[in-house]
């Protein structure tokens, strides 16, 4: 019979939480998040402020700061403190080994996966899911796949054999396609990866994957606020999306699938959505490219209402190629996307806030796993722990506002 509690989750590289989202609605708990950069620290103690969110860098053995972070938390085991850490989830950089960059073998970042599977095994965490570029799996990489299952076989761990998993097959409008490598302890049963629940022409076996048009339903368009050159929010009042997506994504639509807390948010007031400034001459070639084609000059692609989005991308520092994020071009022609509008192509809720700054925020969204997608995991790794647990009925707060604005290391250790 299976056990009616929430899961305990630790989510490394977190960035500001998509794959902690998703987990959540999956019956997680994300008791312990980590990231080395202050910004996204701060962003996800905003959104997940029952946990605690920590800036450190995970080059280092970072296992008694992420022990004495957990509930009751102290320097001594976990396990013996009764507090068995679930799942380990995380996705480490992975540039080094990325279609797009220098696909260096000897990047200092491909040992953050060794560093993921460590921190595994020394919190003895039951599961451990780790997300990655789909290639990691091309055949230059292969030393690097048995490098990672020698390493867990030593340690007592197994893993299911990798498998690519693509967005638009879990009910997320939008072509992304991942790696995600299923880990399990040695005494534990190992998880099956998730079967499609979605497609993009729909049949009697599968629902039919939402289109741009869907994921943009009943949002304003921030063309008609003027508050929004300077700021990412502004007052709208009520809006009511009309189709199935846009009111799961509004919380207007019962999900019984979506085990995650309710957050005490404003449905009036529209976030993240500060306006960006093109020239003429950009606005022109915009409108002169059809939907679903790319602006020959920024290489910018061009929405399709009744498609899917591609892969929104984060890019990487001058130190790691200079592949800059481009922004995809709204359906209208005439802008580019609202970071709110890429929420809603990567299957976030609206309460969920990225910072203000908008690079910062189309990065974020870049490094992240759709909710959605990870949510699907997340459902399989809580089906082999056997456990069952009921969506909450709490209502969580969020952290302080000043979070989403900071880029200090202050700012996050005083408020995790």
């Amino acid at each position: 019979m299976s056990i009616k509690r929430r899961g305990v989750l630790v989510d490394t590289f977190a960035g500001f939480g998509g794959l902690s989202l998703g987990m959540e609605q999956a019956g997680f708990d994300v008791q312990v998040a980590a990231d080395v950069e202050p910004v996204n620290a701060a962003v996800h103690h905003h959104n997940f402020s029952y946990g605690k969110s920590l800036c450190i860098d995970l080059h280092e053995d970072q296992s008694e700061a992420i022990r004495r972070a957990l509930p009751g938390g102290t320097d001594v085991d976990a396990l013996t403190m009764g507090r068995p850490i679930d799942a380990i989830v995380g996705g480490p950089p992975c540039q080094g080994i990325s279609a797009i960059g220098k696909k260096r073998g000897d990047d200092k970042r491909n040992r953050l996966m060794e560093s993921f599977i460590d921190h595994g095994v020394r919190l003895e965490a039951k599961y451990l899911v780790m997300e990655q570029v789909p290639t990691l799996l091309q055949k230059q990489n292969e030393g690097i796949i048995d490098s990672i299952r020698e390493r867990l076989h030593r340690a007592g761990y197994a893993m299911v054999d990798p498998q690519v998993l693509r967005a638009i097959d879990f009910g997320v409008p939008q072509r992304r396609e991942r790696v995600f490598l299923l880990i399990h302890r040695g005494d534990m049963p190992a998880p099956s990866y998730p079967l499609p629940t979605h497609g993009v022409d729909g049949d009697m076996f599968s629902k039919t994957t939402p289109t741009v048009s869907d994921a943009f339903d009943g949002l304003p368009d921030c063309d008609d606020y003027p508050e929004l050159w300077d700021r990412d929010w502004v007052e709208i009042g009520a809006t009511i999306p009309t189709g199935h997506y846009g009111r799961l994504m509004r919380g207007l639509e019962n999900d019984a699938d979506d085990l995650s807390y309710r957050r005490d948010w404003n449905p009036g007031v529209l976030t993240c959505s500060q306006r960006t400034r093109h020239e003429d001459k950009s606005i022109e070639r915009f409108l002169a490219t059809a939907p679903g084609k790319n602006e020959p000059v920024s290489r910018r692609h061009r929405l399709d209402p009744d498609g899917q989005s591609l892969t929104l991308r984060a890019g990487s520092n001058a130190e790691h190629g200079s592949f800059t994020a481009v922004v995809p071009i709204h359906t209208k022609g005439t802008r580019v996307i609202t970071v709110r509008e890429g929420c809603r192509l990567h299957s976030l809720p609206d309460w969920v806030r990225l910072s203000t700054s908008k690079i910062a925020a189309y990065r974020q969204l870049g490094n992240s796993v759709p909710s959605r997608l990870g949510q699907a995991v997340g459902r399989q790794i809580m089906k082999a722990l056997d456990l069952a647990p009921e969506a909450p009925s709490e209502v969580i707060p969020y952290g302080p506002d000043e979070l989403l604005s900071s880029t200090s290391i202050r700012s996050v250790s005083q408020a995790a």
